[in-house]
């Protein structure tokens, strides 16, 4: 019985100083965040979170590219092009040298 009232006075004095009660308080609620893994989680969400914006930026820059690109294959003047450079194609009036061997 001695102890309990020993205990009672100590915790009272403890609460009456409220620097005290608000870093034990402190430090308990870190712990406990540390503890089941909150701040770690949370942390682990800003870096998604990043990730994710520069993945959507990189994907923005390409749909432009792409953009440009399916312009450029509608352009006739270009699938023209493109036949003569990658097939070996020759327009209606162009010249053809045969150089023999």
């Amino acid at each position: 019985m001695d102890q309990l009232r020993q205990l009672a006075f100590s915790l009272k004095v403890f609460l009456n100083q409220p620097r005290k009660v608000f870093f034990t308080s402190f430090i308990v609620l870190m712990l406990t965040l540390f503890l089941n893994g909150t701040l770690w989680k949370l942390w682990g969400l800003y870096r998604d979170q990043k990730t994710i914006i520069e993945q959507t930026s990189h994907a923005q820059a390409q749909i432009v590219s792409l953009d440009m690109q399916l312009k450029q294959a509608k352009d006739p003047a270009f699938i023209e092009r493109q036949a003569r450079d990658k097939m070996d194609l020759v327009g209606d009036h162009d010249l053809i040298f045969v150089f023999p061997e």
